[in-house]
């Protein structure tokens, strides 16, 4: 019997990390919409199995720090939907996103509780272990079915879509592998002890890959974030050293800025659109003088440059788009609905005619364009709440979980600013892995107290 019992908790383990994985590299394939609502449900349904410590799931989400404003976003979503939304129904079938997310939070959290490995390190390595994975292979296969061909240029095939996904739909799981990756260093450097099971040469390597691959995704907006996540990775390690070790510290701290940097440089050495960014965004900021922001589909040209030539048309638009937002906030401050397209809904309002532009590529802007500024300032504090619970975490414990998570949501929230992931299975997926990784940080360390390691 005891036999029995053993086989089937190792079918659970195997049949729960198999889905796992599949949800985390499936959300950000196209075309999977039913296959990505029914995986959470699979995943919660195998993790019963596990008999997962209900009691420590719901103290975890009980806590004040980040349960406060999620209910408090909520109950304004719901009250907005209700009374503020110009189109009630319609604002409660697109805030179906935000509870979705909640529910697969929730999950999240539920996953970090499910034991079933012989420790409390077995499990953090086991779920991250497949998190990193799948995020390496779905940026591994995003380069993998370029349309490769002797024939183009090499940055001209980057910038192509493909069969699992577009850049942009996709390329801040780039960041957020960096964000976790810095984790690990840290955690490593820190405690000695890792938070995905790799050895000490494989961690370098790995961040070092999941950059290669995220400059790859020719996303340029990617690179500040990296920036400020290495940065932030960096001041949560020099807060474990001592003053004597300073020359220590100080050189991690430089070698990290020479790899970003180096990041940086091979991003601006191979990509053009960079040489008329500023034309470009001067441009784009002056939206009554040029409509080509409106609708970028049509045959309207681009503004033109100093010498003649048409700008960049995806930092023209960028710069157009984000001060668009700006503007219609300034004019309907409570919103217009919760709407993955509430841009496109109030440009309409405004010049009185359709346009093609629907959303702002500012996830946090089209956001609060929705909810008006109440909600938009919910959103950030929700997201800064989470950050904060990290941090907190790994000062009280130097639990690698929590920097992890600190960083994975900075990251998150940076990209939300230059980028439209507040919405659909970016941001299902953020606040899933969220949940993971905050359940992980409230278990504590990955294991018991370890020794410093030799220096």
């Amino acid at each position: 019997m005891t036999d029995d019992i053993g086989i089937a908790r190792r079918i659970a383990q195997t049949g729960s990390l198999v889905l796992f994985a599949l949800l985390v590299f499936l959300w950000s394939v196209p075309g999977l919409v039913a296959v990505r609502n029914a995986l959470p449900v699979l995943l919660l349904i195998s993790l019963l199995a596990l008999k997962p410590d209900y009691r420590n799931a719901v103290q975890t989400l009980r806590q004040p720090l980040v349960a406060l404003p999620l209910v408090a976003l909520s109950l304004w979503i719901a009250f907005h939907n209700s009374f503020l939304a110009w189109e009630p129904a319609h604002a409660w079938r697109e805030s179906s996103q935000w509870f979705k997310s909640l529910a697969v939070f929730a999950i999240g959290v539920l996953v970090a509780n499910s034991p079933g490995w012989k420790s409390a390190r077995s499990r953090h390595i086991a779920w991250l272990g497949a998190l990193g994975v799948s995020y390496t292979a779905y940026l591994a296969f995003q380069i993998a079915y370029k349309p490769w061909s002797l024939d183009a240029p090499v940055t001209a095939i980057l910038q192509q879509n493909t069969l699992v996904g577009s850049r942009d739909l996709g390329s801040y799981l780039g960041t957020a592998l960096v964000a976790l990756w810095l984790a690990e260093l840290a955690s490593q450097a820190a405690r000695g002890i890792s938070l995905f099971g790799a050895r000490r040469w494989l961690a370098p390597l790995a961040l070092l890959v999941s950059m290669g691959l995220t400059v790859a995704m020719m996303t340029r907006n990617a690179l500040p974030v990296m920036f400020v996540v290495t940065c932030g990775a960096f001041i949560a390690y020099a807060q474990t050293r001592t003053r004597s070790e300073f020359g220590r510290t100080a050189a991690i701290g430089v070698l990290g800025l020479v790899v970003v940097l180096g990041a940086a440089a091979v991003s601006v050495h191979g990509d053009p659109r960079w040489k008329t960014l500023s034309a470009a965004v001067q441009a784009g900021v002056d939206i009554e003088h040029n409509k080509a922001w409106l609708d970028q589909e049509s045959a309207e040209r681009m503004p033109l440059a100093a010498d003649g030539k048409p700008v960049d048309s995806s930092a023209y638009m960028r710069a157009a788009w984000m001060t668009g937002l700006l503007d219609e906030i300034r004019r309907n401050p409570l919103g217009v609905g919760f709407d993955r397209n509430a841009f496109g809904r109030a440009l309409k309002e405004h010049y009185g005619r359709p346009v093609s532009t629907q959303f702002g590529h500012s996830g946090i802007l089209d956001f609060t364009l929705g909810l008006g500024i109440p909600g938009g300032l919910l959103f950030v504090a929700t997201l800064g709440a989470l950050v904060a619970s990290g941090v907190r975490r790994w000062r009280e414990a130097r639990s690698g979980a929590g920097l992890a998570l600190a960083l994975f949501v900075a990251a998150y929230g940076l990209r939300a600013c230059i980028d439209g992931t507040v919405r659909d299975h970016m941001i299902e997926q953020a606040f899933f892995v969220a949940g993971l990784l905050f359940g992980l940080a409230k278990l504590g360390s990955q294991a018991p107290a370890a020794p410093e390691p030799a220096r």
